[in-house]
C-alpha cells in the first residue's frame, strides 16, 4: 500500500532495482512486494500476477481494492484511546516489576483480536460494500492497533517503572 517515488527502475528476473531520489542509492526489492510501477509519463505496468493454482488469490482489480483499503486505513485510522489505555495498563503493570512485562503484549494481543469498526473511520459508503477493500482496511488497521498498543504499553511500563523507582528511593 505504500507509494515510492524513485529516479529509475530496472526490472530483472527476480528483483526490481531502483534508485532513490534523496541519496541516489541503488536498492532492490522483491517483485512479490510490488503491485505496479507507474512511470513519469503516467503509464502503468502491473507487476502483480494472480496465482492460478490458488483459488482464493485476488485478481488484479480485487488487489487494487485491497491496497486502496490499506492506504485509506493508513490515512484515516487513528485510535488514540487505544494508545492511552495501553500506556496506562503498561504503567500499572510496572508495579509487578519484571513479571509485569507480560501484560502489555497480552493487552496488545487481546485488543488485536477485535477488528476495528470501519464505518466509524471511513465514510465512503460505496467502498464499505467491497469485501476486498474492507479486508485491506481492517488488516492494516488491526496491525496498526496491535503495534500501537504494544509500543504504548511498553512505554507506559518503562515510565511506571522509573516513577516507582524514584518514589521508592
Amino acid at each position: 500500500g505504500h507509494k515510492m517515488v524513485v529516479k529509475s527502475v530496472d526490472l530483472k528476473d527476480y528483483t526490481i532495482a531502483y534508485r532513490t531520489l534523496e541519496k541516489n542509492r541503488l536498492r532492490t526489492i522483491d517483485p512479490y512486494r510490488v503491485f505496479s510501477i507507474v512511470y513519469a509519463d503516467g503509464t502503468e505496468r502491473v507487476i502483480y500476477q494472480r496465482d492460478s493454482l490458488d483459488p482464493v488469490d485476488f485478481s488484479v482489480e480485487q488487489m487494487r481494492m485491497f491496497i486502496r483499503g490499506e492506504q485509506d486505513a493508513d490515512k484515516y485510522y487513528h485510535n488514540t484511546p487505544n494508545k492511552v489505555a495501553a500506556f496506562l495498563i503498561g504503567g500499572g503493570a510496572s508495579y509487578f516489576t519484571i513479571y509485569g512485562l507480560i501484560i502489555p503484549p497480552l493487552y496488545a494481543t487481546v485488543v488485536g483480536s477485535f477488528s476495528p469498526r470501519i464505518e466509524k473511520y471511513r465514510t465512503d459508503i460505496n467502498l464499505l460494500n467491497v469485501s476486498e477493500y474492507r479486508e485491506g482496511y481492517e488488516r492494516k488497521a488491526r496491525d496498526r492497533k496491535i503495534r500501537n498498543a504494544l509500543i504504548s504499553g511498553m512505554a507506559g511500563f518503562v515510565a511506571g517503572f522509573v516513577v516507582l523507582n524514584i518514589a521508592n528511593n
